[in-house]
């Protein structure tokens, strides 16, 4: 009984360990592709601005509006365990504080817990 049990209870563990992470890496996944979500979009509207209005953003500004599009697009979107997903999200965190600097924009990331109305 003892070995059989044994069995059972490392085949469950496995079992609730699988899950757990497979839930755990949806949540990241998730959070991560809002965040580069957010970033793609934020660089794409600043460039349609500059379109309408060049004198708006200056050249250097949209060369690194364009570079955040590109980080963006370059990240994986299956599951690749050499991507280094954070490390590539840092970056584009990076290179959107600066953009925001030279744009003299002042922006939080966070929305606040009653902005949504669902």
């Amino acid at each position: 009984y003892e070995r059989a049990g044994y069995a059972e209870g490392l085949e469950a563990g496995r079992k609730l360990g699988a899950a757990e992470g497979r839930e755990l890496g949806i949540e990241h996944g998730f959070d991560i592709g809002k965040d580069l979500g957010f970033y793609r979009g934020w660089a794409q509207e600043w460039l349609r601005a500059a379109s309408a209005h060049p004198d708006i953003v200056p050249a250097r500004a949209l060369k690194k509006l364009q570079a955040i599009i590109d980080a963006v697009n370059d990240v994986p979107t299956i599951n690749d365990e050499n991507a280094n997903y954070e490390a590539r999200a840092k970056s584009i965190q990076l290179k959107f504080k600066t953009v925001s600097a030279m744009l003299g924009v002042s922006i939080s990331t966070e929305l606040p817990s009653n902005s949504l109305s669902y």
